[in-house]
């Protein structure tokens, strides 16, 4: 318990048998619910999680007969939790990357402001940040930045990293069936939470590597994960801008796209004719190609910009 407030925290686990025990034993005390999830692991996991069950009755373990992947695994320790008196949730890897020190620094931060969501940010600190291979630090940057307009969480950073604590309101607001089931639950996790209107907040925190084995697919995580950012995006214009509040973004994104694509399609209209009929398009039929493209632009621009000034601060 944590001034009066019950904690939980939820773990997932894949093949994490040299790991798995140094996570679930150094989870700080005040934590009352430890719910591990074993996602269909292969060696021993699971035997260890169910030996460290038996010893300390703050641990749930909830098995995956098979594998799910992790925003699955993710969703069913949230369900789980969602059973329990737990006023405070938090989010740690079974790989013992998270430091059990910044989850007690984040949930006082939690605690003392008025956030739904306080959440590690590896990119503060540089020195530290050096830990992180190269090609990890250059992909997380890529993809936080394409986060960044798919959630409309501009002010935060580090979107591979869920590494924190909520509280349970953020929980329940979320859309759980909105997260993706594989890697790409980090960004789906924070599509749901800004549909579900949930105030996140960055905590700086050091970029920790040991002993871990990644057993991610590159090329086809990367795929996964973009594509459900570019599907997040329509998802949260739709739910946010369109069915809670007919909002002036909605007017300009969609109003910009249009004029955009009447301005491309009619362009390509005159080229062909220009090139193929040798038919010299007048000055008034050209800009009858750009004024559409620049308004269009400027409508796009201004839709972005609104979405900006929108975010929660």
């Amino acid at each position: 318990m944590y001034r009066k407030l019950k904690v939980a925290v939820v773990i997932p686990a894949y093949n994490e048998e040299k790991l798995i025990e140094q996570t679930l034993t150094t989870v700080p005390d005040f934590v009352d619910y430890i719910v591990t999830v074993n996602d269909g692991s292969k060696d021993n996991t699971l035997k260890i999680q169910k030996k460290l069950a038996a010893k300390d009755k703050r641990i749930i373990v909830v098995n995956n007969e098979v594998n799910m992947g992790l925003g699955a695994s993710m969703v069913r320790g949230y369900k789980r939790v969602l059973e329990t008196d737990a006023d405070l949730v938090g989010i740690m890897s079974g790989d013992a990357q998270c430091d059990p020190e910044y989850l007690t620094k984040m949930t006082d931060r939690l605690v003392h402001s008025d956030v739904d969501y306080v959440k590690a940010n590896r990119f503060v600190d540089v020195l530290a940040l050096q830990q992180m291979p190269p090609f990890r630090r250059f992909g997380n940057i890529l993809i936080t930045l394409l986060t960044k307009f798919s959630t409309g969480y501009y002010s935060i950073f580090d979107a591979l990293c869920s590494f924190g604590m909520m509280r349970r309101r953020a929980l329940e607001q979320m859309p759980l069936h909105l997260i993706g089931k594989r890697y790409d639950f980090e960004n789906t996790q924070l599509v749901a939470m800004s549909i579900g209107g949930v105030h996140i907040l960055d905590y700086p925190v050091p970029a920790k590597y040991g002993e871990e084995t990644s057993t991610i697919n590159l090329l086809s995580t990367s795929w996964h994960i973009f594509s459900a950012l570019f599907v997040g995006f329509w998802r949260r214009m739709y739910y946010k801008y369109v069915v809670r509040s007919f909002h002036p973004v909605a007017l300009f994104l969609f109003g910009g796209i249009f004029m955009g694509l009447i301005g491309t399609l009619f362009g390509l209209y005159i080229s062909y004719k220009r090139i193929f009929d040798h038919v010299t398009p007048s000055t008034a039929t050209v800009m009858l190609v750009v004024v559409p493209l620049i308004l269009g632009f400027q409508l796009v621009l201004a839709a972005i910009t609104t979405d900006i000034e929108n975010e929660k601060k």
